[in-house]
């Protein structure tokens, strides 16, 4: 495990992974699905008087895109000064580990 200098909280540390997560999810899954153009299909339940219309979805490729850029985004921007959300909460880059 990583140690910071000056340690960090554990409750600033856990939102601001909670939050980069939510923001690369949401980021790189509406683009995915924009490029990629995901066409909705129809419910295949049956609803009288009423209906399903699906506005997003992530499925097969831009899926599998997703999780991918979603690993990049932490590991890149981990290693160079930290996340959109460390920098924001003023997190200091970890320390490294002392042999």
């Amino acid at each position: 495990m990583a140690t910071y200098d000056p340690p960090q909280p554990l409750w600033k540390r856990n939102v601001a992974g909670i939050l980069d997560f939510v923001l690369a999810l949401f980021v790189f899954g509406f683009l995915f699905n924009k490029i990629f153009g995901h066409q909705p299909h129809p419910p295949a339940g049956f609803n009288p008087g009423g209906t399903t219309t699906e506005m997003f979805g992530l499925d097969g490729l831009p899926m599998l895109l997703t999780i991918v850029m979603i690993v990049v985004y932490f590991v890149v921007l981990g290693r160079t000064g930290g996340t959109v959300f460390q920098r924001l909460f003023g997190m200091k880059r970890a320390a490294p580990k002392a042999q």
